[in-house]
């Protein structure tokens, strides 16, 4: 007769899925119970959500979304452990429900129409910032090359 093995990769399994996966923030109780790590961990939530905030600022004129969602992603992030970053993204979702709302309740009509101003401002804005970067075209008409050159910063 063989001896018995004991078996239990089973059992084994379900005791660390009990241990990590049903308490989802056990970490983070983890770092708060000890203050040094926990003024650490808060040090380091603030600088990455700092620089997701600047570089959102810092891609904000840049065409695009860009600057928008980085700069919602620094305020979830900093709204993880300071409250009043918390109260500000809660200001901003209120908001941003409240526009959503009103917009659903427009005339498609309208809504087609305030999305093409956006269109035309998103284009008006990139044709304006290559046209001061690079300078007015050659192959542009004369007069309008000369409206263009009185816009301030175009040469």
């Amino acid at each position: 007769m063989q001896p018995e093995t004991e078996v239990r990769p089973r059992s084994a399994r379900r005791a660390w899925e009990e241990r990590h996966l049903h308490d989802p923030w056990r970490w983070r109780r983890a770092i708060r119970s000890d203050p040094r790590r926990y003024r650490v961990y808060r040090a380091v939530v603030g600088t990455v959500g700092v620089l997701l905030l600047l570089l959102g600022a810092l891609t904000g004129w840049l065409p695009g979304p860009g600057g928008i969602p980085l700069t919602l992603l620094g305020l979830a992030v900093l709204a993880s452990e300071f409250h009043w970053a918390h109260r500000i993204l809660q200001w901003a979702r209120v908001r941003a429900d409240r526009f959503t709302t009103w917009a659903a309740r427009r005339p498609l009509w309208q809504r087609w129409a305030g999305a093409a101003a956006v269109f035309v401002g998103v284009a008006a804005t990139i044709t304006y910032g290559l046209t001061a970067w690079l300078g007015v075209p050659g192959w542009m008409p004369d007069p309008a090359a000369a409206l263009l050159v009185m816009l301030p910063g175009v040469r």
